[in-house]
Order: C-alpha cells, then sequence, then structure tokens
C-alpha cells in the first residue's frame, strides 16, 4: 500500500455541526477519529481546511493553532473573512502559529469583489511563502481567479471538490462536462493551480452513489486538462460521513479504468507530499 496524503480534512474542537456528526446520539472527537482512520488506511499527513462561517464551527482558526503543536500530521490552513481585508500582518501571526497556507470561501459577489480588492503585496507574500491557497467555490466565480494569476501566476491555489461542477445523476457526454468544467479548465494554463478530487457526494444524484459514476466524465476533463500531476485526493473528513465510508474516498479511483496505478499513486498521495515539501523554503 502506498502513502497516502489528504488535500482536505476538517477538525472543529465539538465535531462539524450538520451532516453525520451533528445526528442525535453521535459524538466524534475528530482529530482523535481521523488520527486511527490514517493509522489504519495509510495516511501521513493531511491538509486541515479551516472554516469558521457558521455558529458551530467557533474560532476554528485558534483551535487548528492548538491541534497543530500536538499532532505532526496536521498542516492547517487559517480561515480567512472576506468581509476584513487581508493583511500581511494576519499571515504573519498564522505563520508564527504553524499555518501553511489560507483557506477561502468564495460564493458571493461580495466575496469575489474582496478577493479582487486584496493587494498585490499579500499575493507576493503568499507567492514568496509557497503557501497553499485552498478555494471553495463554484460556476463562474472561478474565473476571477484567472485575472489574479495572470500577475501572480505562481500562487499555489487548490480548487476544492472539483470546482463543484452541476450535480449528475448519469454520466454527461464530454461536450458537456467540458461545459461544466470551463471555469475551472480555464485555470489549467497556470502551471500552480491544482484541483482536489473530493465531494464527490456533491455533484452526483444520489450523494451516496458510489463509486460516482455520473462524476467520472468530470475527472476525465480534469485528468485530460490538468494532468494527473495536478490532481489531489481528498476525503473531505467529516462531512462526507452522512454519504460513504472514509475509504471510498480514495477507493473509488480504483473502479475509473482511464486511471493508472501511476495516477493513483500521484492523486493520492505524492503530488500533496511535494507541495508541501516546498512550503516556505
Amino acid at each position: 500500500m502506498h502513502t497516502r496524503n489528504d488535500a482536505h480534512i476538517h477538525l472543529f474542537e465539538n465535531g462539524y455541526g450538520r451532516s453525520f456528526p451533528s445526528r442525535p446520539g453521535v459524538t466524534i472527537a475528530e482529530a482523535d477519529c481521523f488520527e486511527t482512520l490514517r493509522k489504519s488506511f495509510g495516511v501521513d499527513q493531511a491538509l486541515v481546511v479551516g472554516y469558521a462561517g457558521e455558529p458551530f464551527t467557533g474560532d476554528n482558526n485558534a483551535y487548528l493553532a492548538r491541534v497543530v503543536q500536538e499532532r505532526n500530521w496536521v498542516h492547517p490552513m487559517a480561515y480567512i473573512d472576506l468581509t476584513m481585508p487581508l493583511t500581511i500582518e494576519n499571515l504573519q501571526q498564522y505563520k508564527d502559529d504553524q499555518f501553511i497556507g489560507i483557506s477561502l470561501y468564495v460564493f458571493s459577489d461580495q466575496d469575489v469583489s474582496a478577493i479582487s480588492k486584496t493587494s498585490d503585496e499579500v499575493w507576493q507574500w503568499l507567492t514568496m511563502q509557497k503557501w497553499l491557497i485552498s478555494i471553495n467555490s463554484t460556476g463562474n466565480n472561478w474565473t476571477a481567479w484567472q485575472h489574479i494569476l495572470e500577475r501572480h501566476n505562481k500562487l499555489r491555489i487548490l480548487v476544492s471538490h472539483l470546482g463543484l461542477p452541476p450535480k449528475m445523476s448519469k454520466p454527461p457526454n464530454p461536450q458537456t462536462a467540458q461545459k461544466n468544467m470551463a471555469s475551472v479548465v480555464g485555470l489549467a494554463r497556470f502551471d500552480n493551480t491544482y484541483v482536489k478530487l473530493s465531494g464527490f457526494y456533491a455533484v452526483t444524484d444520489p450523494g451516496h452513489d458510489y463509486p460516482h459514476e455520473s462524476a467520472w466524465p468530470y475527472v476525465k476533463t480534469l485528468l485530460n486538462e490538468f494532468g494527473s500531476s495536478r490532481l489531489l485526493w481528498a476525503s473531505d473528513f467529516s462531512p462526507h460521513l452522512d454519504w460513504l465510508s472514509f475509504p471510498q474516498t480514495f477507493a473509488l479511483f480504483e473502479q475509473m479504468p482511464f486511471l493508472s496505478d501511476n495516477d493513483r499513486h500521484r492523486i493520492e498521495g505524492k503530488n500533496l507530499a511535494n507541495l508541501l515539501e516546498q512550503v516556505g523554503q
């Protein structure tokens, strides 16, 4: 079994406040739970994507700053509140707290506007540090990054959940898949843009339809445009637990006949390991 590295998990002090962990009678110590999962399934390192956009999340950044002191497999990414200006002073504080990137949720016109108003000095700092920028977004909002990457083409962008293309109940034809992925595919020309193969439950209907064949044309499109060296496996722990088991988040790649063993090796671990080795260098 080759070593895996998970490009998108969440850890909350009191557990994820929606989906399976919030059901009556369920209590999950998420960091402890993931510790056992990673040992069982050969996961070496994990990007922990900060999120503090809802009441249940509390001060997720402060919690992750504590967790990283206790667990050497944790690589936290600071949640950025886009209603506040992003400054180098903020970023330096996160660096002092052992964060290695930032987490952005860009779903509204206001979010897009905030990104466009972020200073070039901030993007330059992120570039120099070789930090990772995890982005949750969808639709035409992805096109906003083209203007930023044209000025800062060494920014290391991680597109979450295949870019959240439209949900499909059956596999789309190649032309439809390409059309639905157009805004994400438009970022492929920037060599430091990566895509997480995660959140398949969010792009197939029903979400529990493992192995999510309805989304396979999306993966083929990404493979053709980005190559397997810029695709990353991510479990989306613990939100995925309402839909599928932890090993199913990577076992579905074995079902995809268009992925070779070398492709899977890169996607499941090698690509993220290479990115993590470069942070701060």
